[in-house]
């Protein structure tokens, strides 16, 4: 067999292969006795015709089909393991051989995504400052209000008109396609202007009173809903003193202060660490080449897309109703998650070189720590989570995902200059 290799871009091998006469002659006579075991033949039991009563029964066209189908698959296999590449998905083939016969080669030509060659660059060179994680007094009063929100009491406002931040009852008298949720005959409680409903209804019920009928108008495709205002909600908030704090769990205001601003500084601090190790990350990936196959990219986005489609399944969501409230298409919507795979698949590739460079691997005792955590996140028991984890893939997939972590964390030490030598920790 002869097989020549040609790279092509976007991580893409071209095999072209040639399979010797000898091949193909066997390959004819293996095909005839493949036939004969799965066709009936009249007059011959099952796999006891001979090849030329084979080929006139169910015609030469036949046999030279399954001669060239045993022929491609076992070559190209053969080719694969010569070459060295390693294959991503399935190959194109193009058989160029016109006239297949017995006693001649048989040439074809197999295209396919290979993994892409990774170079991550002079990622250890990189310094990046990390800005101080601050809350200012004004922030503390902003979560004091916010939680003065929360515990506020709902009162009818009577027959004013309701205005942005109002709640209104509001009667689905005719529903608009798309929206469950707003079927005809609910009640539903909306607030104005919190972004829960369409911007357009929630817009619509401003300065509506109670008793009053309206009809609203959804986006620009014509569709529109008709709902009648049953009350009219307006929030009290309760005083700022020591009743209310002890209500939410402080001796004090100025204890209830001091809570706010220690869990948003542990918040902020938080928001810091991811912010860096995004920074850094994205650092990272700008000095790094990894030229991904299309079909990889394709196939994370369609699975991006069907993880969609759960979730607004989950919620009660239509893709209609979601694409109206965003204001795209799907195809606006698909490029946007194809993007997204080729960023997650190229952070991926790049993190994974550089464990690889770096011999960067969970220990055993690493691993047994991240069950015993994802046990504790599902509220399931550890010994049932090592069960399911038993299927290989899912194993794997929990140490790749524990190894990007750690990667993270050491490309952080570099570039904060904080790595601590192996030796030395």
């Amino acid at each position: 067999m002869k097989v020549e290799v040609r790279r092509q871009p976007q991580s893409q091998a071209v095999l072209e292969v040639e399979l010797p006469a000898e091949e193909v002659t066997r390959a004819v006579e293996k095909a005839g006795r493949r036939l004969a075991q799965r066709v009936a033949i009249p007059g011959f039991r099952r796999g006891k015709a001979p090849r030329a009563i084979v080929e006139r029964y169910l015609g030469r066209e036949r046999l030279i089909d399954e001669t060239v189908d045993l022929l491609v698959n076992d070559g190209y296999t053969r080719a694969v393991n010569e070459s060295g590449i390693t294959p991503v998905g399935r190959p194109e083939i193009d058989v160029q051989t016109e006239q297949v016969q017995e006693d001649a080669p048989l040439r074809f030509v197999a295209t396919v995504d290979v993994a892409p060659e990774v170079d991550p660059g002079d990622y250890r060179s990189i310094r990046l400052a990390r800005e101080d994680a601050t809350v200012t007094d004004e922030d503390v009063e902003m979560a004091v209000e916010d939680l003065r929100l929360r515990h506020a009491t709902l009162a009818s406002a009577g027959d004013t008109a309701a205005a942005r931040g109002d709640f209104v009852l509001v009667q689905v008298l005719e529903a608009a396609p798309g929206l469950p949720r707003l079927s005809s005959g609910k009640e539903v409680l909306v607030e104005i202007g919190s972004g829960v409903h369409p911007a357009e209804l929630e817009e619509g019920l401003i300065g509506i009173r109670h008793g009053e009928q309206r009809t609203i108008a959804l986006g620009n495709d014509g569709g529109q809903m008709v709902v009648s205002a049953s009350d009219v909600k307006r929030r009290t908030l309760p005083a700022l003193d020591e009743s209310f704090a002890r209500q939410v769990g402080a001796a004090s205001v100025e204890e209830l202060r001091g809570g706010q601003r220690a869990r948003m500084a542990g918040e902020a601090e938080t928001r810091a660490i991811d912010a860096y190790e995004s920074a850094v990350v994205a650092a990272v990936l700008e000095r790094a080449t990894a030229e991904l196959p299309k079909t990889l990219v394709e196939h994370e986005a369609e699975h991006l897309f069907a993880d969609l489609l759960e979730t607004l399944g989950r919620r009660g969501l239509t893709l209609e109703s979601y694409l109206r409230a965003a204001e795209k298409t799907e195809e606006q919507v698909r490029e946007e998650l194809s993007a997204t795979a080729e960023r997650r698949l190229r952070t991926q590739l790049v993190l994974d070189e550089i464990a690889r460079r770096e011999s960067i691997a969970p220990s055993e005792q690493e691993i047994t720590a991240e069950v015993e955590n994802l046990a504790q996140s599902l509220q399931q028991d550890v010994a049932r989570v090592r069960e399911w984890l038993d299927d290989e893939r899912r194993r794997d997939a929990l140490v790749r995902s524990l190894r990007r972590r750690q990667t993270i964390q050491h490309l952080v030490a570099l570039a904060s200059g904080t790595e601590t030598h192996k030796e030395d920790a």
